[in-house]
């Protein structure tokens, strides 16, 4: 994507620099120690500033070209990659999970549809106490003990956020109907980073990525629902291929993957996924139901009431005035997806903006959220005209 003076596009130079002298504050303040940002309009990048430090041990400076962990930014794009085999009629989105995943159907989970884990409402939200991070790396092993599970509350009841249980399920139906042959950290690169031109993406950490990546660090201790501490154990196992937190990116790869989506599907000549499939999965599916996983947050911070507004592998922005990733200023139709307390990824088809976030320093989930909020605001007041 090529970067244009912010001019050409609408864009407010002056508030372009309130927007990065509110982040530096932000380092200053202690809620991040830096990151790397970027802002883009109209498939254009206005601006893609490396700020802070990325390792305050080694004053290690932010650059924008640095390689993060994306965490939970990275259901977008296994969501993706099977929402690309229900465009290509391979699945369909109201199928259950049992008919490409047979075993799956034990412990009352038989009647779960796609959907459903698409939008969080499946029931199985959390990965079996009994199955440590080491053993994250054994794909199939992680799929057995998924598929073993009991089911924890009835289908499409609520709204339970499923950390990593759903996108190890889609990710597994993608590769079976894709016949099985190849791992899913493949199936990324050939079918989707490589067609988008995201050179510096991997489900996994490649060797010629490690000397730009940034390791995962906390900043504040403690931490619900993840614990921070737990979070930073993710630096042992970065070269496994965790579809739902375990995908490698940089700002400039993940502005490419949202254009695709705002264009419709396509980028630089490359048709990803049909308008009708966008348009499909980045509608609200979940009504005015919360997120049981978000709901304590809220209530400890006596906050008004936050519907979880998934669309099919996305937040939503929906409408309201409440604490959200996305900010107060976002259109309705903006979609994106936080990672685990230092990651952020959105676009608004609305003003046609991608804002990309990714820093390090992992901070209490209620202050991640008021921070993204403040961003959010700020890169959407950069748009006059």
């Amino acid at each position: 994507m090529q970067t244009v003076n912010p001019k050409e596009v609408g864009v407010d130079p002056q508030r372009v620099e309130r927007l990065f002298s509110a982040i530096e504050r932000k380092v200053n303040e202690g809620w991040l120690y830096g990151g790397a940002f970027l802002l883009a309009r109209r498939g254009k990048v206005v601006a893609a500033r490396g700020v802070g430090q990325t390792e305050p041990k080694k004053n290690r400076a932010a650059k924008p070209d640095d390689i993060f962990c994306l965490f939970s930014t990275s259901k977008p794009i296994t969501a993706t990659m099977l929402l690309m085999k229900a465009d290509q009629g391979e699945v369909r989105l109201c199928d259950k999970v049992a008919d490409y995943i047979p075993e799956f159907s034990t412990n009352g989970k038989r009647s779960i549809t796609i959907s459903q884990v698409l939008t969080h409402t499946a029931g199985f939200p959390n990965l079996a106490p009994d199955w440590p991070m080491p053993k994250w790396a054994d794909w199939d092993a992680t799929i057995a003990r998924i598929c073993a599970q009991a089911l924890e509350h009835e289908p499409g009841t609520a709204v339970h956020y499923h950390a990593l249980t759903g996108s190890w399920i889609l990710a597994e139906i993608a590769r079976r109907v894709d016949g099985g042959k190849r791992s899913f950290a493949q199936m990324c690169v050939e079918d989707l980073y490589g067609p988008l031109g995201m050179k510096d993406s991997h489900m996994g950490v490649r060797p010629d990525m490690q000397a730009r990546r940034v390791p995962v660090q906390a900043l504040d201790s403690g931490g619900a629902p993840f614990p921070i501490e737990f979070l930073e154990a993710f630096n042992e196992i970065q070269t496994a291929a965790v579809p739902g937190g375990g995908s490698y990116s940089t700002v400039f790869d993940l502005a490419r993957f949202y254009q695709m989506w705002l264009n419709g599907g396509e980028l630089d000549g490359m048709r990803i996924l049909s308008p009708a499939i966008v348009d499909l999965a980045t509608t609200i599916h979940t009504g005015d139901m919360e997120d049981r996983l978000i709901e304590p947050i809220r209530v400890a911070m006596q906050w008004p009431k936050i519907p979880a507004n998934r669309g099919l592998g996305f937040w939503m922005r929906g409408t309201g005035i409440f604490p959200t990733y996305f900010g107060s200023l976002s259109s309705p139709r903006t979609f994106g997806h936080a990672g685990a307390s230092s990651i952020m990824a959105w676009a608004d088809p609305a003003r046609e903006l991608i804002f990309v976030g990714l820093t390090s320093g992992l901070i209490q989930e209620p202050r991640s959220i008021l921070r993204w909020h403040l961003f959010a605001d700020l890169a959407q007041a950069c748009v006059v005209d």
